[in-house]
């Protein structure tokens, strides 16, 4: 009896490891459970000398389609590929498994919806394949009531950094459905892997977190983040929050010489608050003339105000009358105003020229060829060939 009590513990021990859900265990048969343990327990034990491209290709049995099994046994040989712990990325050039699947796809092999394997890709061993189950949270109609489950399973369990990253990612746009979601994105703006605060940076600043209790102050936060790219993420999205309390902090980084890298991103974030482009659904005057005071700002260099933050607010779009509509609420948005702050960009010769054509742009946008007509004898005046022939190019474009 000692020895066939053994060989059942055993067992049970071998099923359980294999990643299946308890209640599936204890209600399914053993010939049923084998074949589901089967794949991971087989996984965790292949020499990945012998995955290849040829051999992953070889998993799939008809060559017009991939069964969900099938597809499952390829998706695991992620875990024969490599994770860069700097990043938290893995080498994509390098790894057998994006080039059969790529090879697969190529070949008209129909490959079934990761969604359809994800409860089992996350209880595997292997953060990389861990990922790509979590990685499927974020479809395109958002995570569904599964996908919440499995998340809030993994929110308990998940301890390895790039696991994070990619749980992080996936749940990104449902900050404001679940509170337990949202006390995770807001545990991960913390976290010490600059990687996986990047992800919680594009998350918090996000209009699905809009509704997070917290999120303004993670996100002032991550602005302040030692990391330029967390800082740049965090400032860029800071303003989806529509919360007037970032806009001090983002004055305070405009106003910081030091920290002009971050300040192109900042007046994204600003120009999200008031110009919204595409949609022209926010009006906030305060980030306008924050933004405005920005680009005032005298004496100029080539770094400040940054070139690349005329492109965050050159745009508008009108083809349903957005912007038009726009107009009606902004009511303290002035043309003439605008156009002058965009004019003395121009004609200053201390600012660099890459953000004169951008803000050639910005006054065609907001108020047509008239007005940017209007600005021909300054560049006339100027003696840079380089900003004439961009007047030039925009006058051609302007409508």
């Amino acid at each position: 009896m000692k020895k066939v009590s053994f060989a059942v513990l055993a067992a049970l021990m071998l099923f359980n490891f294999s990643g299946c859900k308890k209640d599936e265990a204890a209600s399914a048969p053993a010939s049923d459970a084998a074949p589901a343990a089967a794949p991971e327990a087989k996984s965790d034990g292949d020499d990945c000398s012998k995955v290849t491209v040829e051999s992953l290709k070889a998993i799939v049995k008809d060559k017009t389609k991939a069964t969900s099994d099938e597809y499952a046994e390829i998706v695991e040989a992620y875990r024969c590929c490599t994770i860069d712990e700097a990043s938290l990325s893995y080498d994509r050039k390098n790894c057998v498994v994006d080039e059969a699947l790529k090879q697969l796809r190529d070949e008209k092999v129909k490959i079934p919806s990761i969604d359809q394997i994800a409860a089992r890709l996350v209880k595997s061993s292997s953060p990389l394949v861990r990922g790509k189950g979590y990685a499927s949270f974020s479809g395109l109609f958002g995570a569904s009531n599964k996908d919440i489950s499995l998340a809030k399973d993994a929110i308990k369990n998940e301890k390895d950094a790039y696991g994070l990253r990619e749980l992080v990612a996936g749940l990104s746009n449902e900050g404001n459905k679940d509170p337990e979601v949202a006390k995770f994105l807001l545990d991960m703006a913390k976290h010490e892997h600059k990687a996986v605060r990047e992800k919680a940076a594009i998350a918090l600043g996000n209009t699905w977190s809009d509704r997070v209790e917290g999120a303004a102050d993670a996100i002032i936060e991550l602005m302040a983040d030692s990391d330029e790219s967390v800082a740049k993420i965090a400032c860029s999205g800071a303003g989806k929050l529509k919360d007037e309390k970032v806009i001090e902090p983002i004055v305070n980084i405009l106003n910081d010489e030091s920290k002009a890298k971050l300040h192109a991103d900042c007046v994204r974030g600003l120009a999200t608050m008031w110009i919204d482009y595409p949609f022209h659904k926010n009006h906030n005057e305060n980030a306008y003339k924050a933004t405005m005071d920005y680009l005032k700002k005298i004496p100029r260099t080539k770094d400040i105000p940054a070139w690349n933050a005329i492109a965050a607010i050159n745009n508008v779009a009108n083809s349903r009358g957005e912007f038009d509509n726009w107009k009606k609420e902004a009511t303290w948005f002035k043309i003439d105003e605008f156009n002058a702050v965009m004019t003395d960009l121009i004609k200053d010769d201390e600012f660099n020229w890459l953000g004169k054509g951008p803000a050639m742009k910005a006054i065609a946008a907001y108020g047509g060829k008239a007005e940017l007509e209007k600005i021909g004898p300054v560049v006339e005046g100027l003696s840079d060939q380089k900003v004439k022939d961009s007047y030039k190019r925009e006058l051609e474009k302007a409508k």
